[in-house]
């Protein structure tokens, strides 16, 4: 059972993480992004303020490479970055006004979409599932 619960996680993380998805969202959302930035902008809105190190681990990619896609959202207005308080060697990310501006559309967008994924769901199918994923989720991070 333990194969069959990890074989969907898997292909569930996979259909995620198609860049053609994220395509396809950044179109209907009507937010001009390349994909890659799409993804580090989405991570930032997520974890709120974080630092690019703990941003690449979520992300699973490499540090420069999303310190490159940071820059590019500095320099399109949608991110701030500034020393942590803690370690002035770390890059805190959060999204200015204007990228949370942006990420409301982008998750308005993304509500629209569960809504008619999960349309022939009832209620209390969301409410188990809802459930489960956060107890998997919280089952899993004891392994960190």
């Amino acid at each position: 059972m333990e194969d069959k619960i990890f074989k969907a996680v898997i292909d569930l993380v996979s259909i995620i993480n198609r860049p053609d998805r994220d395509k396809k969202m950044i179109a209907n959302a009507g937010v001009n992004l390349e994909a890659a930035a799409f993804r580090v902008f989405v991570g930032i809105g997520h974890l709120e303020s974080t630092s690019v190190g703990d941003l690449a681990a979520m992300l699973g990619k490499n540090y420069s490479s999303v310190s490159r896609q940071i820059d590019k959202l500095e320099t399109a207005g949608l991110v701030r970055t500034y020393p942590s308080n803690e370690d002035s060697r770390i890059r805190v990310s959060e999204l200015t006004n204007y990228g949370k501006e942006v990420n409301s559309v982008i998750n308005l967008t993304r509500q629209r979409i569960m809504r008619e994924a999960l349309a022939d769901w009832t209620p209390e199918e969301k409410t188990h599932l809802l459930n489960n994923l956060k107890r998997l989720f919280d089952s899993l991070s004891k392994f960190d």
